[in-house]
């Protein structure tokens, strides 16, 4: 299980909103623009290779961001629909990393 979550640029304030709740399940919120190794224009398969190397999952509202997770290298993900982001008007996807 990883020990780190990592919240994506797209869903920012829902991270902000709900980081009571994460620290619950995980030791450690990293955000995305807020992380030198991550600046606001991190492309999705850098933040693959993040979460892979740095023990995290992921919370975004980009649907097909997976798909980079399999680019990155990663043979098999789990992916949740955690909930609905209201302000922001998206979903919120869990991404863990299976390997």
């Amino acid at each position: 299980m990883a020990t780190r979550i990592l919240i994506d640029k797209d869903i920012l304030g829902w991270g902000e909103e709900h980081k009571r709740e994460l620290l619950k399940n995980y030791e450690d919120i990293l955000l995305v623009s807020k992380n030198p190794d991550l600046p606001q224009r991190s492309f999705d398969e850098s933040i693959a290779r993040y979460c892979h190397k740095n023990n995290c999952d992921l919370m975004t509202g980009d649907a097909k961001s997976y798909t980079h997770f399999f680019e990155a290298g990663i043979k098999s993900v789990k992916i949740t629909k955690y909930g609905w982001w209201k302000k922001g008007d998206r979903p919120v996807y869990l991404i863990q990393i299976e390997e």
